[in-house]
């Protein structure tokens, strides 16, 4: 294939931006077109940072070029497109998955690449966040052959992640895991996961009947979303399947409304629901800044300088009890963050700034 110069340029810009949302540990990239410029942003540690700024003139042929690695439509330009990709340091052998979201707007189409966790051995249940006497109520409640898991919270709030890793906890020969997911995120080695198609005809409802056909022990259903969804999560966990799924609602207390608003009557959430669980994420100080003094800080090549390296999930844990008896005390989500305040992993500020805005 022979590669002109202007495509030669378009090949290099894109692999120097992805290589350098890898070096800042990115865990988004937004190419965006403006009226006179493409700008690029990078997501760390929560928070959009400007990249760079490139001639608008580029900006179709750098569309384009993610276009072609996610195999999607290059003359469609008027609808969202959905893809993957992969991305890396070696230009030749890329190791990092990607999921890609193209959208119209007003001065040209908009590219975001969420670039996804390297490996599964990210997804440790005891490195996400939780206390010991929480993480001792998720293992109590995954060691159950049936019923129901589920974890509330806003988007971006690590729920997928969550969820990983508690399929990652529960990933052993003698089990069959199955999934369903919108999209699929993480690709796990022993889960059969499948993906939300309903233009297809693959909705929630039809791959869980599906499923149930399959003889699994754990399934895992990305979110529950409406009526259907619901009462099949609860038929599937009523049966002798452990189920595992999201919620949006504020806290953990709230799934049981939410589900109850969905149709799900109180008897059969006594019956089957384990858990419910909420949770933030919240910006971790940079443990290599505290060992340097002020004026070093600025040129802290660990953070580059933000006084920020990872985040970590601040939760709310509710086993059975707890989530029928409003009279039972438990740590609430500010009271479990605080435990990370006093342990230098998070600020008070920051706290407040996550959690304070949802709970």
């Amino acid at each position: 294939m022979i590669v002109d110069q202007d495509d030669s340029l378009i090949i290099r810009t894109w692999y120097e931006i992805a290589a350098h949302a890898l070096d800042a540990r990115a865990s988004d990239i937004h190419v965006e077109a403006g009226a006179q410029a493409t700008l690029v942003r990078f997501r760390v540690d929560g928070l959009l940072r400007v990249h760079s700024h490139y001639p608008i003139e580029l900006h179709e042929r750098l569309i384009a070029r993610i276009k072609v690695l996610a195999r999607l439509d290059l003359a469609e330009k008027r609808l969202p497109q959905d893809g993957r990709f992969c991305i890396g340091h070696n230009f030749s052998k890329p190791d990092r998955d990607c999921r890609v979201s193209i959208l119209p707007t007003l001065h040209g189409e908009k590219g975001v690449i969420r670039i996804l966790p390297s490996c599964s051995e990210d997804l440790d249940l005891e490195e996400i966040g939780l206390l010991p006497d929480q993480l001792h109520i998720f293992q109590q409640a995954l060691t159950q052959t049936n019923g129901l898991i589920i974890v509330t919270g806003p988007t971006g709030s690590g729920k997928t992640r969550t969820l990983y890793s508690c399929l990652r906890y529960l990933n052993q020969s003698h089990r069959n895991l199955c999934s369903i997911e919108d999209p699929i995120e993480i690709r796990l080695g022993g889960v059969n996961q499948v993906a939300y198609h309903p233009r297809a005809g693959l909705d929630f409802p039809t791959i869980i009947r599906a499923l149930l056909r399959q003889d699994p022990d754990v399934i895992m259903i990305g979110e529950i979303r409406d009526t259907a969804t619901a009462y099949l999560a609860i038929q599937a966990a009523q049966t002798g399947h452990l189920v595992l799924s999201t919620l949006h609602t504020r806290n953990a207390r709230g799934a049981v409304p939410r589900l109850q608003h969905l149709g799900i009557d109180q008897e059969s959430l006594v019956s089957c629901l384990l858990i419910a669980s909420s949770q933030r994420l919240v910006r971790m100080t940079c443990r290599q800044c505290l060992n340097l003094n002020s004026t070093e800080r600025p040129q802290c090549l660990n953070c580059r300088g933000s006084g920020y390296f990872g985040r970590i999930g601040v939760h709310e844990v509710l086993n059975q009890a707890k989530l029928f008896d409003s009279s039972l005390s438990f740590a609430c989500m500010r009271e479990a963050g605080l435990a990370h305040v006093q342990a230098g992993l998070i600020t008070q500020a920051d706290l407040e700034s996550e959690v304070g805005a949802w709970h």
